[in-house]
């Protein structure tokens, strides 16, 4: 962020000289803080604070401290301090009500109230409390709703919506997602253009989401380019570091390693160690995916340690996946199932159904592996049993999340990327365990076509997000307004209607099913149904 992104809320009017050293630091911090300043920036802002410690605070004073501590909890998240981030948010929402109850809106506070929302909206989605984060999206925009149309106000409703966008993508729901950022760009676009950036990233993401890499590219350059006229070096460095990661899905290991690097760097100089953090992560995983563990072993402790502390909870979570995936090759299996399982526990608190199906296929692979190397015949049978245990269910929720996409491109994409080597992998950990009646039934389920008749709304009993590739929150492109918005002055079911679930099916009517029993612990253990409960013969 730089002077030239600072958001100007202005009240009505003017909160007197009594507060103008105090409105002067808190201007001064925020400039510090768009220069990449973050330590000098958070004392600045603890002196302001300091100015209205006062027993006779009057409501321009409350407006004054909710103004700076709104900022306080922007740069406390930026330092990891997440813990403080809402303890400032929520005494600055505080002090807001005691502004308005005494002044209604004359200095402006509404807006305030409306800026420390949406950045408390943020740091519940950076833990994983994305109800929590919704409600607060909800609760900003109908303060929104009701404001004069300024300026300020759109600025207020593009950064709004590019947060629902950054939410929806935490929650896996990609249609709406990309719904909320095209939105959210034409409303930048209309009414504020330097920031027609954000939505931009996050259409790259979603585009990523898709294994459209081509388009992911096209849109984060877009990013950086308009990120880099502003003069916001430190989301310019965010673009830069999303282009690092689909490098890395490209299989270009070199250039994403040297845009990570490059990322990790600004961010280490703007003084974000959590931001660093991630990115650290992404430098680790492009290691070990380009045959360096060494690299990815040295990168990750520090990474973990940051994020732990933080309680970044998505970043956290595939950060111990990879820790799993490494310790599988240092210690063996033990080890790694501890790093995988804290790491479902964290996707599990997070209702991300496709990154729980995701973390049980790799360690799949990774009972699977050990199970080749085994040269006890009972103990490599133990293994693949182990393995098939959770590569099924896996294969089989992941191959049920194309009915989440309308039929196009992204459904057809995820089906060729995603869906069918998941399931090639379960196939052949059956065709290992020589089950010719589960063989037989999971290839005509996987050439079951939908039915073309959708239920009735009365008919969808059950309740559940869509899901996307990626993990969002680490690359996500979130609208830092924050700092600089207090300078003084849902789907409920599949979202196809198109299409019913598929039926289960019948191969052979005079034994009972090998397959129906996989598909209830599939139902079972990701929450939502893969199939109608409708059974058709297959022949």
């Amino acid at each position: 962020m730089t002077g030239d992104n600072l958001i100007s809320l202005h009240g009505k009017e003017t909160t007197g000289p009594r507060w103008a050293h105090a409105r002067d630091l808190n201007n001064t911090a925020a400039r510090l803080l768009g220069e990449g300043r973050t330590t000098e920036a958070d004392a600045t802002f603890q002196a302001a604070y300091r100015l209205t410690l006062v027993d006779d605070l009057d409501p321009a004073g409350h407006d004054v401290r909710a103004r700076i501590l709104g900022n306080l909890s922007t740069t406390a998240e930026g330092l990891g301090d997440t813990t403080a981030a809402l303890r400032y948010a929520d005494e600055a929402l505080t002090a807001c009500a005691n502004a308005e109850r005494d002044a209604g809106d004359r200095y402006g506070t509404v807006a305030v109230r409306t800026s420390v929302t949406i950045q408390r909206a943020q740091t519940y989605q950076l833990l994983g409390r994305l109800d929590e984060a919704l409600t607060d999206l909800d609760t900003a925009l109908a303060l929104n709703t009701g404001a004069d149309g300024s300026a300020e106000d759109r600025l207020l409703e593009i950064t709004i919506h590019n947060t629902r966008s950054v939410l929806l993508i935490g929650l896996e729901r990609m249609e709406e997602a990309e719904a909320a950022a095209r939105h959210t760009l034409a409303l930048a676009n209309e009414h504020h253009p330097r920031l027609a950036a954000h939505p931009y990233a996050n259409l790259g993401l979603i585009a990523q989401a898709h294994n459209d890499h081509d388009t992911a590219m096209s849109y984060l350059r877009l990013a950086e380019q308009i990120h880099t006229a502003a003069g916001d070096t430190v989301q310019a460095a965010l673009a830069v570091a999303n282009q690092g990661r689909i490098a890395a899905r490209r299989g270009d290991g070199d250039t994403a390693e040297r845009l990570l690097a490059t990322a990790e760097q600004a961010f280490l100089d703007g003084e974000q160690p959590l931001r660093a953090a991630e990115i650290r992560f992404s430098r680790a995983d492009v290691a070990a995916r380009n045959g360096n563990p060494d690299l990815a072993r040295s990168l990750l402790p520090q990474a973990i340690e940051t994020l732990r502390e933080a309680g970044h909870a998505v970043a956290l979570a595939d950060a111990l996946g990879l820790q799993g995936d490494l310790l599988a090759a240092d210690t063996g299996l033990e080890a790694a199932e501890n790093a995988y399982l804290e790491c479902r526990a964290l996707y599990e608190s997070m209702g991300a159904r496709y990154h729980l199906a995701r973390i049980d296929m790799r360690r799949a692979i990774t009972i699977a592996d050990a199970a080749e190397a085994a040269t006890d015949p009972a103990v490599q049978q133990h293994l693949l049993q182990l393995a098939l245990y959770l590569s099924l269910p896996s294969a089989l929720a992941t191959d049920a999340i194309r009915h989440t996409y309308a039929p196009g491109q992204a459904r057809e994409q995820w089906a060729a990327t995603v869906a069918i080597p998941a399931m090639a992998h379960a196939l052949h950990l059956v065709v290992a365990l020589r089950d010719g009646a589960l063989i037989s039934e999971l290839l005509e389920h996987m050439s079951a076509t939908v039915s073309l008749h959708a239920p009735t709304q009365a008919a969808r009993a059950l309740t559940f997000e869509a899901f996307d590739l990626p993990t969002p929150a680490p690359s996500a492109d979130r609208l830092s307004f924050a700092a600089s918005a207090f300078v003084t002055g849902t789907s409920a079911d599949f979202p196809t209607p198109q299409f019913a679930l598929p039926p289960r099916l019948r191969v052979n009517p005079n034994r009972p099913s090998a397959l129906e029993p996989w598909i209830e612990e599939t139902e079972r253990r990701y929450g939502f149904a893969i199939r109608s409960d409708q059974v058709v013969d297959s022949w």
